[in-house]
């Protein structure tokens, strides 16, 4: 029978320690890593087990550490026996309540599926403070036999690997080592080292030979929300947004609580201007003047400082001029107004539509070959809002998903119909999208029933300070 991580864990328990936790190479990788971070650096230890050997290497030397685990057992042995603090919690929608210094993952990525995999890499560049550290340990899938598991191109790894583990059955991800450093490098991580070795469990019921692979990486890109990295140079250039799918897509939308930015950076606006829709998917407090128009472009039909602030929703990929359509938008918005804000809200480097479309849609249409890099369109709004005068902004992560209520094979092929005719209904491969997309939908389905993730990364911006 298949049991998932916290099952898996909380069976092993101590079990596990003793059979990881004697082991010089990691030993040797924690000690030159520790070689890069200052004294009493705060270091967050996912997946921390029991805490040894990782979270106990680190307090000895003065650091300040917190453990998390899905399985409470782990979390009651680590706290029982090293210096730190620990708690049950999922690095999937785990979030630290600081900038850290440094992320350690050893061996704890293995039970998600390979789009979580691809998200909380981006999200432990999140966590991390510019120049941070992270350390991550897994089993290269170059060292499993050919039979187990699927490639999966989207996310470019082995999915679906069923092994026996520890005595129990287990569906696993696996990434090569080529695959592990191309999307640490996605992320905005530079490789500062890596190092393969071959390592024997001290388990008298489970003891075969393992190859483990560990990188040694630092944070070199500020924003990974405007990733993934490295940028393109050009605008790939408008694509037309299927009105009718649009509306579709957008009754389905849930946003997670996480909107609080938007409500935040919108608290004092009394005069508002929606652009391309979706506010509403946000469930906020509208403003008292509420003004909406469909498209933003070169023109918009107000006069200047007419708002106090902006919302627009996923418009920067159907605009002609970029640049010029930024600078209009700052135009109507009333920049002496100390808390007026412009909010631009992009796909997230992690979206899975996005990833979907871009993977399978993109190379299909005789309309826009090129891809949507939504980090690339944040990235060029956030320099032409600071030229205009909006210089003071941050970057958040929203969570938001689109919910499938059809059934299992409908839901795959209904979903495939509205990603592809998102921007393609048009385009003479529409069909030829659609069916593509169907499988790899039916894989995402199964990793979370009948739902989409569609993570957001929001840019505000207000007035640089005098």
């Amino acid at each position: 029978m298949e049991v998932d991580a916290v099952k898996l864990f909380n069976y092993l328990g101590k079990r596990y320690e003793d059979a990881y936790a004697d082991n010089p190479y990691l030993h040797g990788i924690v000690n030159r890593a520790m070689k890069m971070l200052k004294p009493g650096s705060r270091i967050l230890d996912v997946g921390c087990g029991t805490g040894k050997p990782v979270a106990e290497m680190l307090a000895n030397n003065g650091h300040e550490v917190h453990g998390i685990d899905v399985a409470e057992e782990m979390v009651k042995i680590a706290r029982s026996q090293v210096r730190g603090t620990f708690e049950k919690a999922d690095m999937r929608t785990y979030t630290p309540p600081h900038t850290l210094d440094a992320v350690f993952a050893a061996y704890s990525l293995y039970q998600i599926s390979p789009s979580d995999t691809y998200s909380v890499v981006f999200r432990f560049a999140e966590w991390l403070r510019e120049g941070g550290v992270l350390v991550l340990g897994a089993t290269p899938s170059t060292s499993l036999p050919p039979d187990l598991g699927v490639y999966d191109p989207i996310w470019n790894c082995v999915r679906g690997v069923r092994t026996t583990w520890m005595t129990k059955t287990c569906k696993q991800t696996f990434l090569s080592e080529s695959g592990w450093e191309a999307l640490l490098q996605l992320a905005g991580f530079t490789i500062e080292a890596d190092q393969a070795f071959k390592f024997t469990p001290k388990d008298p019921e489970y003891n075969p030979t393992e190859v483990h692979y560990f990188i040694v990486a630092r944070k070199t890109n500020l924003h990974p929300l405007l990733g993934p990295y490295p940028l393109p140079i050009l605008y790939p250039g408008s694509r037309p947004r299927h009105d009718e799918t649009w509306s579709l897509l957008q009754d389905r939308l849930t946003v997670g609580e996480r909107r609080n930015a938007v409500n935040n950076a919108l608290r004092y606006s009394q005069k508002m201007l929606e652009v391309g829709g979706g506010f509403g998917s946000f469930r906020l407090l509208s403003p008292k003047v509420h003004e909406r128009h469909d498209v933003l472009c070169e023109s918009l039909p107000f006069k200047d400082r007419s708002f106090d602030s902006a919302f627009a929703m996923f418009t920067l990929d159907h605009v002609s001029d970029l640049g010029k359509s930024l600078r209009e938008l700052t135009r109507v918005v009333d920049v002496s107004f100390p808390y007026s804000r412009i909010v631009i809200v992009q796909g997230a480097p992690d979206n899975e539509c996005l990833r979907l479309i871009n993977s399978v849609c993109v190379p299909l249409s005789a309309q826009n070959p090129e891809i949507s890099h939504q980090g690339h369109l944040l990235h060029t709004a956030k320099n032409v809002l600071s030229e205009m005068g909006f210089g003071s902004s941050s970057i958040h992560r929203v969570n938001s998903h689109y919910v499938f209520s059809e059934d299992d094979t409908e839901s795959s092929n209904q979903a495939a119909a509205e990603l592809a005719g998102l921007w393609h209904r048009d385009d003479q491969n529409y069909a030829q999208m659609q069916e593509n997309l169907v499988p790899h939908l039916r894989d995402l389905f199964a990793d979370h029933q009948r739902v989409l993730r569609n993570e957001l990364a929001v840019l505000v911006a207000g007035p640089t300070p005098n």
